[in-house]
């Protein structure tokens, strides 16, 4: 029974990772009419500014809730092997990604002119992140030191890259920093849902 619940959630993992790299698709692939253009009031589906406005919130929302079953799933699966620091790191990695979840919530269902919302969106985000980025370091560090080389690089890899993101957003070049956000996160929803898939465990390494 747990073995096929874990077969779901790394099956869900592998859709959460389509959801992100359909995101990166630039606007500029999908039909007309694209941002910018006047009057579009009502934009048919599948075009540049449905996408924008629609699909890719619609997706980045499924794909960070598919994140935290997945990541729960693993959680569930190896805690009774990890340390308690590691077990920690965990959990607030967890708790950050739901807490980011709440946050794009937040933020796409915002009105025009609610500012409150935004505002509060952004401080869970401030909140978020850095547990995130520290909670998946050190959960996936845990894994590294237990010789899980596959499902520690896959922990690690992406909040590195992250900050490679930031850095670079700040400098003025997202475009490019948001590849360094997606597809490494894209890559590690993946491995971990073939990790899932397949029922490795820690314990099967030590």
């Amino acid at each position: 029974m747990w073995r096929r619940s874990s077969q779901i959630a790394g099956s869900l993992l592998g859709l959460s990772a389509v959801c992100l790299l359909v995101t990166t698709v630039p606007l500029e692939l999908w039909p007309t009419p694209r941002p910018g253009d006047s009057y579009v009031f009502n934009p048919p589906p599948f075009s540049a500014i449905w996408v924008q406005q629609t699909l890719r919130p619609g997706l980045i929302i499924g794909a960070n809730a598919l994140l935290v079953v997945g990541l729960s799933a693993v959680l569930r699966r190896d805690s009774a092997s990890m340390s308690r620091l590691q077990r920690a790191f965990a959990f607030g990695a967890l708790f950050g990604t739901g807490a980011c979840l709440l946050g794009t919530l937040l933020f796409t269902t915002a009105g025009t002119d609610d500012i409150g919302r935004e505002l509060t969106a952004f401080l869970i985000w401030a909140l978020a992140i850095p547990l995130i980025l520290l909670g998946l370091i050190g959960w996936g560090a845990g894994y590294l030191r237990a010789d899980s080389t596959r499902l520690g690089a896959a922990l690690t890899v992406p909040p590195v890259l992250a900050v490679a993101y930031i850095g670079l957003s700040v400098a003025g070049f997202s475009p490019v920093g948001r590849l360094l956000l997606v597809i490494p996160t894209s890559g590690m929803a993946l491995v971990v849902g073939y990790d899932l898939w397949t029922g490795d465990t820690v314990s099967k390494d030590r």
